[in-house]
């Protein structure tokens, strides 16, 4: 702890065989009066191919820093930070990244098999304008068993230049449309967005494009569960995000099954984005349920751009307030009313305040919240991490859920995030 490496990267790290080795911190021994964390910095090098890079599986890389892999801020970084190539068995954890480039943590799949167990949990994310991509490029490449928890993703505003468009996780198979590509076994839970995301201009390159996509971007299909999230951001300017949650099938035939369960979703400014939640060309079959959210604020909660995405998605027990008091149903804007002859959110609560704390950033409800024990029970499905709210208060096994992903009639603000005070290079 308390000492900073420079100099010596490209480093590319080894692995077991059939067991992690891990790669950690003592707390007891460090440079100092007080222990740090060990700072890996890139010194805005802009390395071509990674700072930090492996082909190997079985690691763990648990309380680093890792910061200056870039040329950012204010300038066009189209480089990666840490770079896997065909892994497996891989944890990154309790890890704070402050990259200043386009991608802080890219596993890249390029030969076909079957990839297994990649844990993200406890990092801190920052002034990059992708946290973590996961993309393949060959037929019969398939990802499974991704958690993705208790992370916090914030303050993307230094790296939003140049028509970048950014995210907190991203996933596609190459090309789009091919079935054998695809992720399943995902849990997207506990994590914490906040801060600023605006874009820093100026546009260069023609490109005149650049924002925020979403926080939870798919473009291949996905099946899991994304649940107790806390989305937020601050401030706002005119389109800045696509939505919070994006699904975009491009019609691959591989069926597609999630559920997003108990997010908070908010929107505190005008014409942020457009939506809460955008659905599109998923294929006959696919299946998406959505309950016990609350999106509030943007303009439309949910988006659902043709019939057939439509048709795969089940809404129900939300609380959606909506600023322009409409959802848009296959580019013809429903109101509350209209919406609900579609058969959606029958048992929602439609077009109230959720009576957030403090929210952009403190997304607690206070007491008398109209989202307090107006959600449905979803403990019979089983999923561990939805049992808990974010704050690891245990949901009932009987009885009405609070909306959210926090329960109700608690002021506690959310913790301090981890990890390198903003700014600090």
């Amino acid at each position: 702890g308390g000492t900073t490496w420079t100099g010596s990267f490209p480093w590319d790290v080894q692995g077991g065989q059939s067991s992690a080795v891990t790669y950690t911190t003592d707390h007891s021994w460090f440079s100092g009066s007080a222990y740090s964390q060990p700072v890996f910095n890139g010194q805005k090098a802009d390395m071509a191919g990674g700072m930090i890079t492996s082909s190997a599986s079985y690691m763990v890389i648990n309380d680093f820093s890792v910061i200056n892999c870039g040329n950012q801020p204010a300038s066009v970084s189209e480089q990666q930070c840490l770079v896997f190539t065909n892994t497996n068995n891989v944890t990154i954890s309790n890890s704070t990244f402050q990259t200043f480039d386009w991608i802080s943590v890219y596993f890249r799949f390029t030969s076909p098999g079957s990839y297994n167990n990649f844990t993200f949990t406890g990092n801190d994310f920052s002034h990059t304008s992708n946290a973590i991509w996961i993309a393949s490029a060959q037929s019969n490449t398939t990802v499974h068993s991704v958690t993705i928890s208790g992370n916090t993703f914030h303050d993307y505003h230094d790296n939003m230049v140049g028509g970048t468009h950014g995210n907190g996780l991203h996933y596609y198979g190459v090309p789009s449309s091919d079935s054998t590509q695809y992720l399943d076994g995902m849990v997207y839970c506990n994590n914490r967005s906040y801060g600023d995301f605006t874009s820093n201009g100026p546009y260069t390159g023609g490109n005149t494009g650049g924002g925020m996509t979403a926080f939870f971007f798919f473009e291949s299909p996905v099946s899991g569960v994304v649940c107790n999230n806390d989305f937020s951001f601050n401030p706002t300017q005119n389109n800045m995000f696509n939505s919070l949650i994006m699904l975009a099938g491009n019609g691959n035939a591989h069926k597609m099954s999630l559920g997003i369960y108990n997010n908070s979703l908010v929107n505190v400014g005008t014409s942020a984005m457009s939506a809460a939640i955008n659905v599109q060309s998923l294929a006959a079959g696919d299946s998406v349920i959505i309950k016990n959210n609350i999106m509030s604020s943007m303009q439309y909660c949910m988006y659902f751009q043709d019939a057939q995405s439509a048709a795969a998605v089940t809404s129900d027990y939300n609380l959606l307030n909506c600023s322009s008091g409409e959802n848009d149903y296959v580019n013809s804007l429903k109101s509350y009313s209209q919406w609900q002859s579609l058969g959606f959110d029958t048992h929602s609560v439609l077009g109230k305040d959720p009576s957030w704390v403090a929210a952009p950033g403190n997304e607690h409800l206070n007491a008398g919240s109209p989202a307090i024990e107006s959600g449905v029970n979803l403990f019979g499905l089983g999923i561990s991490a939805l049992n808990v709210d974010d704050d690891g208060i245990a949901r009932p096994g009987s009885g009405a859920w609070d909306m959210g992903a926090f329960g109700g009639g608690s002021a506690t603000g959310p913790n301090p995030p981890s990890g390198l005070l903003l700014g600090v290079r």
